[in-house]
């Protein structure tokens, strides 16, 4: 075979090429050839389309599912808590026309501890609320969802935990727990399983577990065979007040006349999850952080696309003068671009749902919900496209309609014409600057040489600092405010009484253990109260008026009085569903059966304890003919540290157990401070996760910058190294070109945290119905100085190794 004939894949090649016309062979070339341009468009297009997809994808399946979840359980229209009755009396009441369904459970409050417990010891309690039902497979009510269980419904002497005890413990199915019920018996209960109640308030929040057992299982407690919980359905259509009609008819006449005494009637509003003021502010963060996610991701397509296509004037000017029409060479361009779009599109899509499904299990079990389909809302997909595909096309639209309009002659010298300098306000500026290293002026010089990029550029930074920084702000925010609760709280132990007992046996008992200074009790019971929608649940705390515990932050009236005749002090949370009330108005509190009115003189703080209103010990005592019995005992101590205070926990618990004084549970003021910097802190770990994410784009946006300017400014390196600049010289100048990006957007973006980091922080407290004590985080401004310092070092290593790597010959000869 002679040398000039060509081998047969080279001709399969070459007769490819000639099928296709000239202009989308360029298109083809332009994609393959490129390949660092290339990956470098796709990956911006792709951060831009992975932020929107994992937060406002995220965000969309997460309302949808919590919704579902919470729709399907059944959700309580109203719920009593009784004296005991049987299931003849629930059937009774299912019956009514105006009830849809109805059902009667009990619940008993159980102190455990894994494995078996020696008699009379105490070290290593925690507290859990066990649920007997009679029925599990047909409930209508507040539905229970088994999930991993070898047995259901469970057994007599098992126990089904719900799956959020494994936020705060370690079990397994197999382990033994041994409980000990309010008499002072105790049993051992065998874990059988986990089971998913969306009702049950998480184990984190609520600082204990939840279980459920068979009715068959209450002998083994020592607890009679009966409910003393009834829960009702009623028309979803109805409104608040019209649902706490039918409540109150159902309390006065069916259990009133079957003799059943009600202690509590709650009344919810209608579709409302009581964990949702949390979950609202979680949609709201995740809301305002995918509309930021938005708006990087368009600049970072922008700023990407418009370098693209300048690059390119020259090129058009060559096609234009060999016949192309301005049609043509537009529709070239964008095939161009939307092979990018579609490319970047599918790896931010793919790469968004895998890391969004992360985030939405992490939340759902964060929220104790169940996610079913992890798909996104069809919304999400469409707004992806547009970012991927519709954004680098408008993008470009400009550049390309710039570029086919220019004259011939323009186009062709076009590439040979370095943006000017000097004749600006900023230039002149920079020009007054003396006695700075060459290499340093080079790079100030290089960075608002292309004022244009270097504004989107610093627009996508000046976003992520500004939403990063004040983040750090929220979170010291939500420290400082579980500082101030704990404040509150003057205590360094406590414990729960498992029934009201003798107020001088327990304060006899407790002065005696080792270290304690000084004793108080309280007084503890459910309540209710009428609104103007229907009724409430909360709870009445008994407390001495001159209390050396608790130090209200009150937010009006004044705190509660000795000789103060039916005063009381509520907080907000009551005041949440009835915003009509306020000091000095009375209002009827329904305590356990018995209805007496009340006056407000003061109104505190929420503190994350729901609705709770205060009143003298000795008045509430006498409202609720207590006799001198309490629930409560708190004590301070000569060692306030942590592990003191665990010690004197103990120590109380088994010194009352000793004397035959039921517990049923006690808590440590660190314990308390440290729940709530958890329940807060839920909240800031969604924020850090959206701060880190829009960082990325952030830094991905300054990579993609420093890139193209080193492409845009090969021929000048190659004259600065044909005039002996070394490779050391050329690499530096580019890291210092982006480090003095970085820090321009960390100047001005901290400018701007303070008063996005205020709004962040009031809106979250608005939604969780909880004023956060707001702190500017002057640490974390400067520490993202110094972390957005490396990273400009970081994001430009590459761009600066690729430019001091540049040959003079390759440099001369680049188009």
């Amino acid at each position: 075979m002679s040398s000039h004939v060509k081998p047969p894949k080279t001709r399969l090649r070459a007769g490819r090429e000639r099928a296709v016309s000239p202009r989308w062979r360029k298109v083809l070339r332009d994609l393959t050839s490129h390949k660092v341009r290339t990956l470098l468009v796709v990956l911006s297009i792709a951060v831009g389309v992975f932020a929107v997809a994992v937060v406002m994808g995220g965000r969309g399946v997460l309302v949808r599912e919590f919704d579902v979840d919470y729709a399907a359980s059944v959700p309580a229209s109203a719920r009593f808590e009784t004296a005991g009755f049987d299931t003849t009396l629930a059937q009774a009441v299912a019956r009514r026309d105006d009830v849809r369904a109805a059902e009667g459970r009990r619940r008993v409050t159980v102190r455990y501890t894994k494995g078996g417990a020696d008699e009379g010891s105490t070290a290593g309690w925690s507290t859990m609320g066990i649920w007997a039902l009679p029925e599990f497979e047909r409930s209508g009510v507040l539905k229970i969802v088994r999930e991993h269980t070898s047995s259901w419904p469970p057994n007599p002497g098992e126990v089904v935990l719900e799956k959020s005890a494994l936020q705060t413990g370690e079990f397994s199915v197999g382990d033994t727990l041994t409980v000990e019920t309010p008499s002072g018996s105790r049993t051992a209960l065998r874990v059988v399983g986990f089971a998913h109640d969306i009702n049950a308030i998480p184990a984190q929040f609520l600082g204990s577990e939840t279980g459920f057992v068979s009715m068959k299982t209450l002998p083994l407690l020592g607890e009679p065979v009966e409910l003393n919980h009834l829960s009702i359905v009623l028309d979803p259509a109805l409104s608040r007040a019209s649902a706490s009609r039918i409540a109150a008819d159902v309390r006065d006449t069916d259990l009133a006349h079957a003799g059943v005494r009600v202690y509590a009637t709650d009344v919810p509003k209608p579709g409302s999850h009581f964990l949702g003021d949390i979950f609202k502010a979680l949609a709201l963060l995740l809301l305002a952080m995918g509309v930021m996610a938005l708006l990087l991701s368009g600049f970072l397509v922008v700023t990407t696309m418009q370098a693209l296509m300048s690059q390119q004037v020259r090129q058009v000017g060559i096609m234009k003068s060999v016949g192309g029409r301005r049609s043509q060479v537009a529709w070239m361009y964008l095939v161009l671009v939307t092979s990018y779009g579609v490319a970047g599109s599918v790896l931010g899509v793919a790469t968004g749902l895998y890391a969004g499904q992360k985030l939405i299990v992490y939340a759902a079990d964060v929220m104790n919900f169940r996610v079913t389909d992890f798909t996104p809302p069809a919304w999400v997909l469409v707004l992806d496209v547009a970012v991927g595909v519709l954004v680098p096309l408008l993008a470009a639209a400009v550049p390309v309609h710039r570029g086919t309009t220019l004259p011939v002659v323009r186009a062709l010298n076009a590439a040979n014409v370095v943006p000017s300098f000097g004749h600006g306000v900023v230039d002149r500026a920079l020009g007054l600057v003396r006695g700075l290293p060459r290499p340093v002026a080079l790079s100030l010089r290089n960075t608002f040489l292309r004022k244009g990029r270097l504004a989107l550029t610093l627009t996508t930074l000046i976003l992520a600092s500004m939403v990063v920084m004040a983040v750090l702000s929220v979170r010291e925010s939500t420290i400082r405010t579980a500082g101030d609760m704990g404040s509150w709280w003057r205590y360094d132990a406590q414990v729960f009484m498992a029934r009201p007992l003798p107020r001088a046996d327990l304060e006899r008992e407790a002065a005696r253990v080792r270290g304690v200074e000084y004793v108080e009790s309280w007084v503890e019971a459910p309540a209710t109260f009428d609104r103007l929608d229907g009724s409430q649940d909360l709870r009445v705390l008994g407390v001495p008026a001159d209390s050396r515990i608790i130090a209200p932050d009150l937010v009006a009236g004044r705190w509660i009085g000795e000789a103060e005749e039916r005063g009381v002090v509520v907080n907000t949370d009551v005041l949440k569903d009835a915003p009509h009330l306020g000091v000095g108005d009375t209002v009827v509190l329904d305590i356990r059966g018995t209805e007496q009115r009340w006056k407000i003189v003061g109104v505190s703080t929420g503190q994350l304890m729901g609705p709770t209103v205060f009143i003298d010990r000795e008045r509430l005592d006498a409202a609720m003919s207590a006799g001198g019995t309490v629930s409560r005992l708190l004590v301070k101590t000569d060692d306030s540290t942590p592990h003191a205070q665990t010690r004197t926990a103990t120590e109380l618990e088994r010194r009352l157990d000793d004397a035959g004084l039921a517990v049923s549970g006690s808590l440590t003021q660190s314990d308390q401070k440290t729940r709530l910097a958890d329940q807060l802190g839920i909240l800031v770990t969604f924020l850090a996760i959206m701060a880190g994410l829009l960082a990325a784009v952030g830094i991905i946006g300054l990579t993609g910058t420093m890139s193209i300017n080193v492409l845009e400014s090969t021929r000048e390196i190659g004259v600065m190294r044909s005039i002996g600049a070394s490779h050391g010289a050329i690499f530096g100048i580019y890291i210092t070109e982006a480090v003095v990006i970085a820090a321009m957007a960390w100047a001005i973006g901290a400018v701007f945290s303070y008063p996005f980091s205020i709004w962040l922080t009031g809106a979250l407290g608005e939604a969780m119905s909880i004023p956060l004590s707001y702190v500017f985080s002057w640490t974390g401004v400067a520490g993202w100085l110094g972390a957005v310092v490396i990273i400009a070092v970081l994001a430009s290593l590459l761009p600066s190794w690729r430019a001091s790597q540049v040959s003079i010959r390759d440099a001369i000869a680049y188009e």
